[in-house]
């Protein structure tokens, strides 16, 4: 049976075509980094913990898993969303005891898995620094449930907000959907969207996920062209 890298997540996750262009999900950008293994995405636009589980796309992704499969988890953006009692799940309990069951859940199925804290929105204050509080008390939950369940963790939180301090207010527009009027066809007034992401953005990101399993995931990392 072949070997498969499986995304579970939202919408900065989700593939994207030319329905949404220019959007893309961050994984996208690195499928062509890989060789010898089957890549699935069910990474879906506006999905918690929560929603994901109970509307079946975590059942749709455990149809194909199996003892040959690489899960790469990474949710938080729309657990934070205390307006929307479907999407919301507070950190300590719910979310993190969805984060235990997936993984758990996964591990019966023979999988690896591997959780990503969520990418950090573009969020810069008016004197040029970053706000610090981006995904709030979500990076620490997901940190104690791979803790918890001895599961593999790339801090993307930390990794992606050290990216933004990098490149500054302005220089970090164009890695997302943040552009003027008439720039793309389908968004004729523009987009001021500091969480969504472009090429540019994705690629980006796609690096310093590639990196960093370079670094910590033997397992996975011997599926890289080049490695």
């Amino acid at each position: 049976m072949a070997d498969k890298l499986i995304f579970l997540g939202d919408s900065t996750l989700q593939y994207n075509d030319e329905t949404t262009y220019p959007q893309v999900g961050w994984p996208q950008t690195v499928y062509d980094r890989f060789e010898n293994i089957e890549i699935y995405n069910f990474a879906k636009n506006g999905k918690s913990t929560k929603t994901f589980m109970n509307l079946g796309y975590f059942d749709e992704a455990l149809k194909v898993m199996d003892e040959n499969s690489y899960v790469v988890i990474e949710f938080g953006h729309n657990d934070e969303h205390d307006y929307d009692p479907e999407t919301y799940t507070q950190p300590y309990t719910e979310y993190k005891d969805n984060l235990k069951h997936m993984v758990s859940v996964c591990r019966e199925k023979g999988a690896e898995v591997i959780l990503l804290t969520s990418i950090y929105r573009r969020w810069f204050l008016e004197d040029g620094s970053i706000r610090m509080d981006c995904h709030k008390d979500y990076r620490e939950a997901m940190i104690e449930a791979a803790e918890e369940t001895g599961t593999d963790l790339i801090d993307m939180c930390v990794l992606t907000r050290d990216m933004l301090i990098e490149l500054g207010d302005e220089n970090s527009k164009d890695l997302y959907m943040y552009f003027p009027a008439d720039t793309y066809p389908l968004y004729p007034e523009g987009m001021k969207d500091n969480t969504h992401l472009v090429y540019k953005g994705g690629l980006k990101i796609g690096n310093i996920f590639i990196e960093q399993l370079k670094k910590n995931n033997d397992q996975l990392s011997k599926y890289l062209k080049g490695v």
